[in-house]
């Protein structure tokens, strides 16, 4: 993944490796529990304060504490994941405490905390496997749904992975209290989204905060409403937006 210019490939690369040693080659066989006991880690849910997920290391082995309140199965895994990428990836740290924007926001400037998101990722949705669901298809949130589904992932991580995956060309925004927060954008989309600019009432996602239904597939809209920077005015791009309540905004999907 890259941020900001910089590329971290050993994540995903120790991953993968993980999973190919445990011969591992279907959705239903990623028990990050068990992934995490034979790599050392011992896994329990506990009351948190501050925190969603922490990791005690001691040696080669490891206490992952998930706050026990969390009730989402794909939340609960990706924290659990997360933890893991930590103590695979950064055995200088005895002790790690991990918040809910160090667990699920991607655009901060904690290297460490992207690793580990993006070693999660990388473990509960292997590229060789998650490859092989991918459709030639105009990117759309019913298929990140159909994918969610089958990885037992948050729609937030598994859209980062999509978009990540796809050949398409095509971006994920997240946007909050109508305005835009971040994005990722695959490598063959061109553009940057207006993070931090107010949504404009020219897209679906605004239509959320006015109480509209949205729609349950990709449509038009202005490409000015989202792009940042030049391109021909009269362009319009397709846009999939999908409400998520725990973030309080939309998971926008975007194609050129």
């Amino acid at each position: 993944m890259s941020l900001n210019g910089k590329i971290f490939s050993l994540p995903s690369a120790r991953a993968e490796e993980i999973i190919k040693s445990l011969q591992i080659r279907e959705p239903d066989e990623i028990h990050i529990k068990d992934i995490a006991i034979e790599r050392g880690v011992f896994v329990r849910e506990r009351p948190l304060d501050g925190s969603e997920a922490r990791l005690v290391r001691k040696g080669n082995r490891g206490i992952v504490t998930v706050k026990d309140s969390i009730t989402e199965v794909g939340r609960k895994r990706f924290a659990i994941a997360h933890e893991l990428g930590h103590f695979e990836l950064h055995n200088t740290s005895q002790l790690i405490l991990c918040t809910e924007e160090d667990m699920y926001f991607w655009n901060e400037s904690k290297s460490q905390e992207i690793e580990a998101k993006e070693f999660a990722a990388s473990i509960l949705m292997p590229q060789g496997i998650i490859r092989s669901y991918l459709k030639g298809e105009t990117p759309n949130m019913n298929t990140v749904q159909d994918l969610a589904g089958k990885f037992r992932t948050t729609i937030t991580a598994t859209t980062l992975r999509y978009v990540q995956l796809s050949s398409e060309p095509c971006a994920v925004a997240i946007s909050k209290d109508r305005t835009i927060k971040w994005y990722k954008k695959s490598t063959s989309f061109d553009y940057h989204i207006k993070v931090g600019k107010k949504l404009t009432p020219n897209t679906y996602a605004s239509d959320f905060y006015r109480g509209a239904v949205l729609p349950t597939r990709p449509e038009r809209v202005p490409a000015s409403a989202w792009i940042a920077g030049e391109f021909d005015q009269d362009a319009e791009i397709f846009e999939h937006s999908l409400v998520l309540r725990s973030y309080g905004g939309g998971t926008i999907i975007i194609m050129d």
